[in-house]
């Protein structure tokens, strides 16, 4: 498998893409929220190819908690070599400005690599059960504990919150993993939706990791994601860029 493919899975499997849906507003306070609309991006090789497609969005169930759910597909020309399809989601409560995970399920299909994984989040005994392809084990719970797509949405909030460092505990396929990111600066970036001032963070990994991991968060649209970069070095890479939102418009900046 190529460099390319390689990415694509990881993107696809991973951090590959950030939109929300809802017709309210979950939030801690008038301030500090997390927004309801729905967004699309693109997955592009190099910045040029597009590979594929993600869309998420967020409904609140009958028992008031929260679903956060994502799909991603290849299209185009990538479909004919990976036919993979993820969709995935996290079902959360929202506790003042920490998100607490309930149940987060992911399931890979369409290719040689289909998976399906099940966590269980039970916070009065701070455990959590993971079920993967139908094999048990248990992990416990650490403070701010997160699974792999509610982090995404702790991030948001902690940046609204005016946080500059960044370090969550997640639940991944059994193991207990950290995930740090740095802050890099402002930056001002065109895309689809306009021209948007940003900040921008990187993942911070192990000194020989050769993995890296750039996200803008658009200011403006409450610290969404805009555009999120992985890859080994600049000559291979994925680019996740927004290119449609509904519901949530940019604020102009005041004259």
């Amino acid at each position: 498998m190529n460099v390319a493919n390689r990415l694509l899975r990881f993107v696809l499997g991973t951090t590959c893409g950030w939109c929300l849906l809802t017709t309210t507003t979950l939030h801690a306070d008038d301030t500090i929220s997390i927004p309801h609309f729905t967004a699309h991006y693109e997955l592009l090789r190099n910045d040029s190819l597009k590979l594929g497609e993600v869309k998420r969005t967020i409904t609140v169930q009958a028992d008031g908690s929260i679903k956060f759910e994502s799909h991603s597909k290849t299209t185009g020309l990538a479909a004919l070599f990976i036919k993979d399809q993820i969709a995935e989601h996290s079902i959360f409560t929202l506790n003042q400005h920490t998100i607490q995970p309930l149940n987060y399920h992911y399931d890979r299909t369409g290719g040689k690599r289909a998976r399906t994984t099940t966590l269980d989040f039970d916070w009065p005994t701070k455990s959590i059960t993971n079920a993967l392809d139908g094999e048990k084990w248990g992990v416990k719970i650490a403070p701010r504990m997160q699974d792999k797509l509610s982090y995404q949405l702790q991030l948001m909030l902690d940046l609204q919150a005016g946080l500059t460092t960044f370090t969550y505990p997640v639940a991944d396929n059994g193991i207990l993993k950290e995930y740090r990111f740095t802050l890099l600066g402002e930056e001002k970036i065109k895309t689809a939706i306009g021209e948007i001032e940003t900040i921008k963070l990187k993942r911070v990994r192990a000194a020989d990791s050769k993995r890296k991991l750039t996200i803008w968060f658009a200011k403006s649209l409450r610290y969404l994601p805009v555009r999120i970069k992985q890859g080994k070095d600049n000559k291979e890479f994925i680019t996740l860029e927004i290119k449609q939102t509904q519901g949530i418009q940019l604020k102009q900046p005041q004259p």
